[in-house]
C-alpha cells in the first residue's frame, strides 16, 4: 500500500529555489510513500518544473513485517512504531521540498532512500570523514533529474554506501539514523535546486536546459574511495581530476557553505597523502563482474601529475588558502618535478616510458599507453599529455611566486616556454594538416584525426592562432569527409580507425581489430567510438579562434542530448550509452561517465 503525492515549487529556480505552496499537480517532485514501512515507494525530481518525473530510480524493497501503522493527511504522514502514542517518523512536504522527523521510539529504524544506478546514477555530494559516511549538509544529485539539499541540525554524518556486485547491479544508499536515546528528536530537510553558474539570457532558452539541469554531472563522491570518480560505485582516475576542478571553478555553492572545490580539495588531499587512482602504479581494484582494474608497467601514465597538479591549483585559485598551500607546497613540488622528469632528451616535450612504436603492444594490463585514451597505443612523446603539461606548469608558476619560490617558479615557466616552442613543429603531420596524437621512439607519428589533441592544443594556446586554424580547416574538412554529422552523439576521438599495431587492446569489444586485414573494432569504445567526452577541447578551440558558428553546430545537439539523458542507463543490448557508434549503437560499459558532461563548461564559459 502506498501514499501518493504531488507538490509544486513556484518561481524561478537557479542557484537556489524558490518555492510557495500550491495545489497544482507537481513539475518538480513525485512521491509516494509506503503505508506500512517508513520509505518511499516511488521518487521522482525535476530540478527544472517540466514535468519529467517518469522515471523512479528507487530500489523496492521485500515486504517487510508490518510493525508500523500510519496516518496519512494532505502532503504528509505519520508512522508509528509497535502502537507506539507517539511518532516514530513524520513526513511534511514544505514550500521547497520535503522534511523528515524522527522521534525517540525503542526500536526505531533509520529511514533509507536506495538508488538502482541502472536506473538513475545517483551520488551525494559531500565531505566524507570515513569510509560508507557523509557529513551533512550535503547534496543529494540525480543526474538528468535534479538536485537535493540535505540537512540537520542534530545529524552531522550519514550512512552513505554505494556498491557494483556487477555492472548490471549497481546500487546507492543512504541511510538518515532515528532519533536515539541521546538525541530524542532529529529532522532531516530536502530542498529541490538546480544548481548551475548563471548565466544572462539563458533561463527561458529550453536549448540550455540540458546545461541548468545536468552542470553538477560532473561530480561523483564514490564512499569507498572518499573521493570524486567516474561515478559513486566506479574506479577514481588520477588523470582526470583537473577537469572536475575547471569545472568546480565556476560552480556555485552546493548547499550551505560546501562547494564543488571542496571536494575538489578532499580528493587532491587524498593523492597528496598517497591515496592511488588509476593511473598511477600500485592502483588496483577489483569490482566482482568486471576485470581486476590495475595499472602497471610505469610509474603513472604521463598526464596523470599534470591532471592532479592542475586540479590543486584550481583549489587555491578559487580559494586563496595560503595556509592549505604552505602545507601541501612541497607536495605539490614533488609533482612537478615528476612532470620535468619525463623530459629525457632536454627538448621540453615529455617522453613515456613505452615506445609508442606500431606492434609494440602486448595488451597486457602492466604495459598501459601514455594517457586517458587507454587502449589506444599513445607512447613515448604524447601530444596530449604534453598540452596538459604546459597548462599545468604555468598554473604552478603562479603558486610557486606565492610561496616565494620564484626560482621555482622561473623554472616552470621556462620548461613550459620550451614545450609551447617545439610543440608544433615536433607533433605536426604535414600530410594532412593536423596535429598527430603521438611520435614514437622509432620516429613515426601516429595521427588519426584525433579530435581532442588538436582541440586541447589550440584551447590551450600552444599554437598561433593561424596554426589553429589551418588545424581546424583540416579537422572540420576531414569530419565533413568521414560523413559525421550526429552532434547528438558527441564526437568521435578519432575520425580514422587505428589500426591493430596501434591499439593496446586487440579485442573489438574494446575497439581492436582481430587482424591487420580486419576492421571490425572500428567505431567501437575509444577507436573512434562517439560521445561526449572530451568534446569540450573542440569547442573551447572553435570559440578560442572566434569560430562561433562552427562552435554551435555541435553544441547545441549535444546540450539536446544532455536534456534528454542520452549519456546515462544501460541499452537493449546489455552496454551503456556512454559509448556508441556512428549510428547510435551503445558499446559504453560504465552506464554513467562524469567526463562526457565537461562540455557543459562552455556554456559557462563562453554565454
Amino acid at each position: 500500500m502506498a501514499l501518493a503525492g504531488l507538490f509544486t515549487a513556484a518561481g524561478p529556480i537557479s542557484n537556489l529555489v524558490t518555492a510557495t505552496p500550491s495545489n497544482e499537480i507537481s513539475k518538480y517532485f513525485k512521491y509516494s510513500l509506503n503505508k506500512e514501512y517508513p520509505e518511499f515507494d516511488y521518487f521522482s525530481v525535476d530540478s527544472l518544473g517540466t514535468n519529467k518525473l517518469e522515471n523512479s530510480p528507487l530500489i523496492l524493497t521485500p515486504a517487510k513485517e508490518k510493525t508500523f501503522s500510519s496516518k496519512i493527511q494532505h502532503n504528509a504522514a505519520k508512522y508509528y512504531l509497535n502502537g507506539s502514542s507517539s511518532p516514530a517518523w513524520e513526513f511534511e512536504v514544505t514550500n521547497k521540498g520535503f522534511i523528515l522527523r524522527s522521534n525517540y521510539v525503542k526500536g526505531n529504524v533509520p529511514w533509507q532512500i536506495n538508488f538502482l544506478q541502472n536506473k538513475n546514477h545517483a551520488t551525494v555530494l559531500g565531505i566524507v570523514p570515513e569510509k560508507n559516511k557523509i557529513e551533512t549538509p550535503s547534496l543529494l544529485h540525480l543526474p538528468d533529474m535534479g538536485s537535493i539539499q540535505i540537512r540537520s541540525k542534530q545529524v552531522k554524518v550519514l550512512d552513505y554506501t554505494a556498491s557494483r556486485k556487477d555492472i548490471h547491479n549497481k546500487y546507492v544508499k543512504i541511510s538518515f539514523p532515528a532519533a536515539s536515546k541521546e538525541q530524542k528528536f532529529v529532522e532531516y530537510s530536502f530542498d529541490i535546486v538546480a544548481i548551475y553558474p548563471e548565466v544572462e539570457g539563458i533561463e527561458k532558452d529550453p536549448r540550455f536546459d540540458g546545461y541548468r539541469r545536468n552542470y553538477l554531472n560532473t561530480f561523483q563522491v564514490n564512499p569507498n574511495w572518499m573521493i570524486l570518480s567516474n561515478n559513486s560505485t566506479s574506479d577514481s582516475c588520477a588523470f582526470v581530476q583537473y577537469g572536475y576542478s575547471e569545472l568546480a571553478v565556476k560552480a556555485p555553492a552546493l548547499v550551505d557553505d560546501l562547494t564543488a572545490i571542496d571536494l575538489v580539495k578532499m580528493t587532491i588531499d587524498r593523492y597528496l597523502d598517497g591515496q592511488k587512482g588509476y593511473g598511477m602504479f600500485g592502483y588496483y581494484a577489483d569490482f566482482p563482474g568486471t576485470e581486476n582494474v590495475q595499472w602497471g608497467g610505469q610509474n603513472a601514465s604521463l598526464d596523470t601529475y599534470p591532471s592532479l597538479l592542475m586540479a590543486a591549483c584550481n583549489y587555491y585559485k578559487v580559494t586563496r588558502n595560503k595556509e592549505w598551500l604552505s602545507k601541501k607546497y612541497k607536495g605539490l613540488l614533488r609533482w612537478a618535478e615528476e612532470i620535468l622528469s619525463r623530459d629525457k632528451d632536454g627538448d621540453g616535450i615529455l617522453e613515456y616510458g613505452f615506445s609508442g612504436n606500431t606492434g609494440s603492444w602486448s595488451g597486457s594490463t602492466f604495459q598501459r599507453p601514455a594517457n586517458w585514451w587507454d587502449t589506444i597505443g599513445f607512447g613515448h612523446k604524447d601530444a596530449y599529455s604534453n598540452a596538459l603539461a604546459y597548462r599545468a606548469l604555468n598554473y604552478f608558476a603562479e603558486l610557486c611566486r606565492v610561496e616565494g619560490d620564484e626560482r621555482a617558479a622561473k623554472r616552470y615557466v621556462d620548461f613550459a616556454a620550451k614545450m609551447k616552442k617545439n610543440y608544433h613543429d615536433i607533433f605536426i603531420n604535414p600530410e594532412t594538416g593536423v596535429l598527430a596524437g603521438w611520435k614514437s621512439e622509432d620516429g613515426e607519428l601516429h595521427d588519426y584525426y584525433f579530435t581532442f589533441v588538436n582541440g586541447m592544443a589550440i584551447a590551450y594556446g600552444l599554437v598561433s592562432k593561424e596554426q589553429g586554424n589551418k588545424i581546424m580547416d583540416a579537422m572540420l574538412a576531414k569530419l565533413k569527409d568521414v560523413g559525421f554529422r550526429n552532434f547528438e552523439l558527441g564526437l568521435p576521438g578519432n575520425l580514422i580507425s587505428i589500426p591493430r599495431g596501434d591499439y593496446t587492446h586487440h579485442d573489438p569489444r574494446w575497439g581492436g581489430h582481430t587482424s591487420d586485414e580486419k576492421n571490425d573494432g572500428w567505431q567501437h569504445y575509444e577507436n573512434g567510438g562517439t560521445s561526449g567526452n572530451y568534446v569540450y577541447f573542440t569547442l573551447k578551440a572553435l570559440y578560442r579562434l572566434g569560430r562561433r558558428k562552427d562552435a554551435e553546430t555541435i553544441l547545441f545537439p549535444l546540450l539536446k542530448a544532455y536534456n534528454k539523458g542520452s549519456f546515462q542507463g544501460e541499452c537493449d543490448n546489455g552496454m551503456t550509452p556512454d559509448w556508441r557508434t556512428w549510428d547510435g549503437e551503445c558499446w559504453g560499459y560504465e552506464g554513467f561517465l562524469v567526463d562526457n558532461y565537461w562540455a557543459l563548461l562552455i556554456v559557462a564559459e563562453e554565454y
